[in-house]
């Protein structure tokens, strides 16, 4: 699977039991190949921001997509820069308290895949 043209990703999620309740965030650290234009990759983060946002409607960036000069040494070798990206999901609070957006999120997603299966079968029908 082929995500923004990066080679390697990793994703972490911040799972903590504080009292209020956080929302849930989570920190994508992305490491585009040699020769990525900086400018296509913040440009391509908003895209899939917005994107997500229409249908997790509580989806966003935390702060704008930061990006690091290297180089830096990964377990996939060196690379000249990174992207970070921290991302907030708010529930929509209907069910579930609006700090469980990670449920939400899955449930959205879900619910996404389901409809296009559908427009899929009745297109082929």
């Amino acid at each position: 699977m082929e995500i923004g043209g990066a080679e390697i990703g990793k994703a972490i999620i911040v799972l903590n039991p504080a009292e209020p309740p956080i929302l849930m965030r989570k920190h994508r650290l992305l490491r585009p190949p040699e020769g990525t234009d900086h400018d296509a990759v913040v440009e391509s983060i908003h895209r899939m921001v917005a994107d997500v946002a229409r249908y997790v409607p509580g989806y966003r960036l935390k702060q704008p997509p930061l990006i690091e000069e290297g180089p830096f040494h990964t377990p996939g070798g060196v690379v000249p820069f990174r992207s970070v990206v921290l991302l907030e999901v708010e529930g929509a609070g209907d069910y579930l308290p609006a700090y469980a957006g990670n449920l939400d999120i899955m449930t959205a997603a879900a619910v996404r895949v389901g409809e296009a299966i559908a427009a899929h079968q009745e297109a082929a029908a």
